[in-house]
């Protein structure tokens, strides 16, 4: 009579950039309190530069279950050495700690213990945790050539908004959703107060030069206040603000511009159910690939490149595991 069949044994891994949050220290604490455990491979991102080493390491220590203490940025840059360099015999399952400036990512995917001991005690036995299917973003061709995954990418007003929030509130510590909502505050606040000249480039609510294009149609063309593409099933806020059924693993917004009114159309565009009505001029649709032209800066998970010289192609990059708790 044979018994049931092993369960596989699994490995952990832990990256921690230290200088997530602001050197919040919460990796720094983490990695404290798991030191003692020899059967997690701790490593710490000291430069950018090591990433690649540092995974190939946790790939020959055959890491199943790999733990990021960061923000955005960093999840981006190991999501796209996982997906182009494919170092890992089986991809590991992920989870997102929410340890960063922006925590994008994480708020949708991630663990949602908050504790340092909750994120330990979970890191030692995640065998019981639930788990979501996360496709990426491919960022094929920006502008410096290095092909890039992640799980927003942006164009037009809100990667000016990123780099506003980034800047004026970011940098003095406030951080996530709390700097999310100051920045939305801020911009309602001073289209309410005045239209923007065109040329006004203290202001995000200005008009764009956005085309994209998708299954083989231009979707929108023209000036657009904004284009968002993303896999993740919530933005900040807890906004969705995506619409006519989710069809196709990457779902686009575009919003038009002159921006329609603020007092009718912010809360049903960012919260509003998947058959809402929405502004004439707006787009919203999923698909598989889509490109994007835009002569602005993007955003890929909080972090700015320029645009192409063609358009921007965006496809749908491999499916990862997350564990969220």
């Amino acid at each position: 009579m044979s018994g049931a069949a092993a369960s596989p044994a699994r490995h952990i891994g832990l990256i921690i950039n230290p200088q997530a949050g602001k050197a919040s220290g919460k990796g720094t604490a983490l990695a404290a309190k798991l030191a003692r455990d020899h059967n997690i491979s701790i490593r710490t991102l000291q430069r950018f530069g090591d990433l690649g080493q540092i995974l190939d390491g946790l790939a020959r220590d055959g890491v199943t279950d790999l733990f990021i203490s960061s923000g955005d940025g960093t999840i981006q840059e190991i999501l796209t050495e996982i997906a182009e360099r494919k170092m890992f015999r089986q991809t590991p399952r992920l989870c997102l700690l929410p340890h960063g400036t922006t925590n994008l990512s994480a708020n949708d995917i991630g663990f949602r213990g908050r504790s340092t001991e909750a994120e330990a005690a979970f890191i030692r036995n995640p065998a019981a945790s639930g788990t979501a299917i996360r496709h990426t973003i491919r960022c094929a061709n920006p502008g410096d050539g290095k092909a890039r995954h992640g799980m927003f990418v942006g164009t037009g007003a809100v990667a000016e908004a990123t780099r506003y929030c980034q800047q004026a509130f970011n940098q003095r510590g406030v951080r996530g959703q709390w700097a999310v909502a100051r920045t939305l505050l801020a911009a309602l606040r001073k289209h309410l107060l005045g239209k923007p000249a065109n040329d006004d480039e203290s202001r995000f609510d200005r008009p764009f030069a956005i085309t994209v294009d998708a299954g083989g149609q231009r979707l929108a063309e023209g000036p657009q206040l904004l284009q968002m593409s993303t896999t993740l099933d919530k933005l900040a806020l807890n906004a969705r603000p995506f619409w006519g059924g989710k069809t196709g693993p990457i779902r686009t917004t575009v919003l038009p511009y002159p921006v329609p009114s603020v007092l009718r159309w912010t809360i049903p565009v960012m919260y509003g159910a998947e058959n809402r009505r929405a502004p004439a001029g707006a787009v919203s649709f999923c698909g598989e690939r889509l490109e994007v032209s835009s002569k602005t800066v993007f955003v890929i998970d909080g972090e700015f490149f320029a645009p192409p010289r063609a358009p921007l192609l965006l496809e749908t990059g491999p499916a990862f595991s997350f564990l969220t708790g």
